[in-house]
């Protein structure tokens, strides 16, 4: 078992063992739908079995009474429906972030569940937390008797983590590691010393503010930005330079903070999550902080050679979007 796993929240036990999960991101507001994906454990292989879009409201009560007054029942497409699922939740109120704190408290009263995964003895452990009335809601998505039955929540943000933290990179080497998590609205950046996460943080600019910058600077339709951005004959370098090195000043003083600390130097940068215009981002990196950035596909590792996989024509486009259901789902088969 991964020994640095982030741990998830509100595992549901069972004595079953099966080695089939469903892992599903909800709260995004995605407009393809609700990312899911099928996974399983076949020889010590983790296989895909279906990736896709699900058309579901995935919207989540953002109050107690709203959670109370609302009461949902989700039906998946047979292709989907696995025996567990693994359930990542992205929310305002659903948060990860370091902090020794214990009390069970947020500023609004709403009782929380959490759960820590240390990192090193210098570093706060980290802490994934949301409402216990958020939590209730989700896990009453799949009642029991039905496949698939919800067996995990997961913060989406802790979720992702095991997208680098199971995959081939950490696998093959221990050398130190920056790893950016890009978002819609927000980044995660996270540091990696001899195999062991140390150090996470967020700021707040994701593709989408990029992107929606680079739409109303030049007067264009947001569709056309990722053309755009990956054109290299176009220079829009003086329109997203200001965005772009907020964030990367952040990645930089990261990596000197690792680089101090534990006496290394950091030269391997690697980022999830871009559904376009990497070129353009990757060159930018490259001008800025003077290394180059890895793109990390978030289904490295896992096997694609089911005979039976279904995937959406727009698989390859789409595939950052599902790193959150995949990372809860990849955590959920480390505990079977």
């Amino acid at each position: 078992m991964l020994k640095n796993k982030i741990k998830t929240v509100g595992k549901i036990k069972v004595s079953a063992i099966s080695k089939d999960v469903v892992g599903l991101e909800i709260g995004a507001g995605l407009a393809q739908g609700v990312p899911a994906v099928r996974l399983q454990i076949n020889q010590q292989q983790t296989e895909l079995l279906a990736a896709g879009f699900i058309k579901l409201d995935d919207r989540l009560p953002d109050s107690s009474a709203a959670a109370i007054g609302s009461e949902v029942l989700w039906s998946l497409p047979k292709i989907f429906q696995a025996s567990r699922a693994a359930i990542a939740v992205t929310s305002p109120l659903a948060t990860l972030r370091q902090s020794s704190e214990s009390g069970e408290d947020d500023s609004n009263g709403l009782k929380l569940r959490k759960a820590f995964q240390a990192t090193d003895n210098q570093h706060p452990p980290l802490m994934a937390s949301m409402p216990e009335l958020l939590a209730a809601w989700v896990a009453e998505l799949f009642p029991e008797g039905r496949r698939p039955t919800t067996r995990s929540i997961q913060v989406s943000s802790a979720a992702a983590l095991n997208c680098f933290m199971t995959g081939p990179v950490l696998q093959s080497t221990k050398r130190p590691a920056l790893v950016v998590f890009c978002y819609q609205r927000r980044s995660a950046i996270a540091l990696f010393f001899e195999g062991r996460l140390m150090l996470y943080r967020e700021y707040p600019v994701g593709y989408m503010t990029i992107k929606e910058s680079i739409s109303q600077k030049m007067n264009m339709d947001i569709g056309m930005v990722d053309a755009m951005m990956n054109d290299q004959l176009i220079d829009i370098s003086s329109v997203t330079e200001p965005l772009f090195s907020t964030l990367f000043r952040q990645i930089q003083i990261s990596a000197d903070y690792l680089s101090r600390r534990k006496n290394c130097e950091v030269s391997d940068f690697y980022i999830y999550g871009l559904p376009g215009g990497i070129n353009h981002w990757t060159t930018a990196f490259k001008k800025f902080v003077g290394q180059p950035l890895h793109h990390l596909h978030p289904f490295g590792g896992i096997s694609c050679n089911h005979k039976n996989l279904r995937l959406p024509d727009s698989f390859e486009n789409d595939a950052p979007l599902f790193i959150a259901a995949i990372g809860a789902a990849r955590a959920l088969l480390e505990d079977l």
